[in-house]
């Protein structure tokens, strides 16, 4: 054999073989309906519930780990107390009056870009699954999803949704479809904390209650609550009750998790948990067990946790305590992700928030965050924007304010903590007073409803159409 050839042939046989190509990173949005941040065990220092009406504690094992191993934010504030509109924030990087979706029923405007539509521009295989018909595919938050399962076909006291147990199961069905050699972004939606309250199974509900087959429904809490006879035992019941959901729906998070840690696709992965909104339950405000009425802190301060691994690893245990946007979920993601393209609407990255908290320094300024009530309906403006009539509220340092014009209700003064106390501050409600009025100037014109026969169906049997 010549020598040259020989030489050749050594240097193939010896050569290192080629390391095999990383993973494909994995970006998992994990929303929970109507669950206020204070049902969250690891939320419990900002608890907004009455002290003096005692109950079960929250009970949240997966967010807490969660907490435990990445960045929790003490005060992440939702825009609006209703499904559509607070996911179209997440997903859009806008507030109510950037995005132009009222309330559940109004398709996301043709030309709002979304979360969705950046990464399958990038690249990622973006999938999604729903737990309500309040997202449906045709209300506008399936653009850029290669597939969005809105199969909800389960009547629930005349409303349409899956148990949770059902959604994890058909999530992990289509991470199983997923195209492996791409980044996958997977955004899954559980309902079960909205009321009634009572798809946990039996033996969980049992914990919480001590007669877990009794009603949970809210009405009559509600006219008990109006006539001045809840009782003590009612509350905690109410409350109970609610708390098994959010349990129920936090051991399904889990088993989402597990199963995507068993597929290998949380070794190099950001996961968000957050909630749309909150539940008013019979702390006070404008509506006892309900949301769409109120932009106080029960009906939107919700939870919001990330957790990293791999290129997305983040400072463990780390709390944010400055308020924070959930229009800036969608920002923060493309940040983490290395994503070209700037800003999600008009969010911001959080990271510099939990970079100072993790090292100690004093936290950046942020901005104020806006919020909109978006019932009662009848009494929505015609001529302007929907929803100026209605409760509204902003948050910026430490204190928040609210005002409610279609009550007569002037500016309310509160400071940003838990049970929202009540504060005086001049210069802090003058401030706030004027920014809240500035944002509703800005506020886009009236705008109708557009739905499918099907949808408004649907929308009607949970009680979001009258």
């Amino acid at each position: 054999m010549p020598l040259a050839a020989a030489l050749l042939l050594l240097l193939s046989c010896s050569r290192v073989p080629a390391a095999p190509d990383p993973a494909p990173p994995t970006v998992v949005l994990l929303s929970w309906d109507t669950t206020r941040a204070d049902a969250l065990s690891c939320y419990a220092d900002q608890r907004h519930w009455r002290p003096e009406v005692t109950g079960p504690d929250a009970r949240t094992p997966t967010a807490d780990a969660l907490a435990r191993g990445g960045v929790r934010f003490a005060w992440a504030l939702a825009h609006a107390p209703t499904t559509l509109s607070s996911h179209t924030s997440v997903m859009s990087g806008r507030d109510p009056h950037g995005h132009r979706v009222p309330r559940n029923g109004f398709p996301v405007p043709a030309d709002l870009p979304l979360l969705a539509e950046r990464l399958s521009a990038a690249g990622w295989d973006s999938l999604a699954v729903v737990g309500a018909s309040t997202l449906s595919a045709d209300m506008g938050l399936g653009r850029g999803f290669r597939v969005y399962d809105d199969q909800v076909r389960t009547r629930v006291r005349h409303r349409f949704e899956e148990r949770a147990d059902v959604v994890t199961d058909r999530a992990l069905a289509l991470v199983d479809q997923r195209r492996q050699d791409r980044p996958l972004f997977l955004f899954v939606h559980y309902f079960d904390p909205h009321s009634p309250w009572d798809s946990a199974p039996a033996e969980l509900r049992a914990t919480f209650l001590d007669d877990p087959a009794g009603t949970t429904d809210p009405g009559p809490l509600v006219e008990a609550v109006r006539a001045g006879t809840l009782t003590d035992e009612q509350s905690r019941r109410a409350r109970a009750a609610y708390l098994a959901e959010v349990t129920w729906t936090d051991q399904q998070a889990g088993r989402l998790l597990d199963g995507l840690r068993s597929r290998g696709l949380l070794d190099d992965a950001l996961v968000v948990l957050l909630a749309d909104h909150g539940e008013a339950l019979d702390d006070p405000g404008l509506a006892p067990y309900g949301h769409p009425l109120d932009a106080d802190l029960p009906a939107i301060h919700v939870p919001l946790i990330l957790h990293g691994t791999g290129r997305f690893a983040l400072p463990a245990g780390t709390v944010v305590d400055s308020p924070v946007r959930l229009l800036d979920v969608g920002s923060t993601v493309l940040s983490a992700a290395g994503l070209p393209g700037g800003p999600l609407g008009e969010g911001q990255d959080l990271a510099p928030l939990w970079r100072a908290a993790a090292a100690g320094q004093p936290p950046p300024a942020t901005p104020p965050s806006f919020a909109e009530a978006t019932k009662p309906i009848p009494l929505q403006r015609a001529d302007a924007w929907n929803n100026l009539p209605f409760d509204r509220s902003v948050a910026h340092g430490e204190h928040f304010l609210t005002a409610t014009p279609w009550e007569g209700l002037g500016p309310r003064l509160y400071r940003l903590g838990a049970g929202q106390p009540a504060v005086e501050d001049p210069a802090a409600a003058a401030a706030l007073t004027a920014a809240l009025a500035a944002w509703d100037a800005a506020a886009p014109g009236h705008r109708e409803e557009g739905m499918s026969r099907e949808t408004e169906e649907g929308l009607r049997a949970l009680g979001y159409v009258e």
